[in-house]
């Protein structure tokens, strides 16, 4: 994989961030949360064989969705975003910036860099970490799990932010930690740039392989 972001031929006009397990460490409880998600779906119910296996979180928020759009009185969503909520703020409560975070994306911004974000996360979370880890302006645009009706690794939200920065998908680095931020990025047409030590763990057979891989965020400056 290469590991050279910037060359003589290329270097992106605006770079994206996903960010808990990118810009923060992921402190989200993944197996507790599914667990109490499913759990209060199927006390307002629901059938637990409306999902297969073992279920992410993305999968079930994929579920509800469909299921909303084809009933709208229906309060899936809103129950599982209150769970989603709970859990959120709980991981808030932890989450640090890596040490090299502020620096990079100071530098990136003071280069001339549109830099946003673009995060399953909702905007409950996401809005009060940008005001206790002092990013206020730092990002041009902000997308959340409350933007979109599919979460990463579906585009949506990607594309909601090339809208936006009205800069071809091309020209743009998606920074994240998980196979589900590759495979957005791949499907937005966008390069990708893998942080080790996220949520995932990167292998050479695995599905998703990113276009460049970093161990450090500051790696992302020439």
């Amino acid at each position: 994989m290469n590991k050279i972001i910037i060359t003589d031929d290329w270097e992106p006009e605006a770079y994206l961030f996903d960010f808990e397990g990118t810009l923060v460490p992921f402190e989200w409880n993944l197996t507790k949360g599914i667990l109490a998600i499913l759990n209060e779906i199927e006390l307002i119910g629901y059938s637990m064989n409306l999902f297969d296996g073992s279920p992410s979180y993305v999968d079930i928020h994929k579920v509800a969705s469909v299921i909303s759009e084809q009933d709208d009185e229906s309060t899936i969503m809103n129950v599982i975003a209150e769970v989603f909520d709970q859990f959120d703020a709980d991981a808030l409560s932890r989450w640090r910036l890596y040490k090299d975070a502020k620096q990079t994306l100071n530098k990136l911004k003071n280069n001339g860099k549109p830099l946003g974000l673009v995060s399953n996360v909702g905007s409950k979370a996401i809005n009060s970490a940008i005001k206790k880890l002092k990013l206020d302006d730092i990002f041009e645009i902000v997308i959340t799990r409350n933007h979109v009706s599919r979460l990463k690794p579906n585009p949506e939200g990607l594309l909601i932010a090339v809208n936006s920065l009205k800069i071809d998908p091309d020209s743009i680095l998606f920074i994240g930690d998980s196979f589900d931020d590759l495979g957005a990025a791949k499907a937005a047409g966008m390069k990708s740039c893998f942080l080790s030590g996220g949520q995932d763990r990167m292998a050479s057979n695995s599905s998703e392989q990113p276009n460049f891989t970093i161990n450090q965020l500051k790696e992302l400056i020439r």
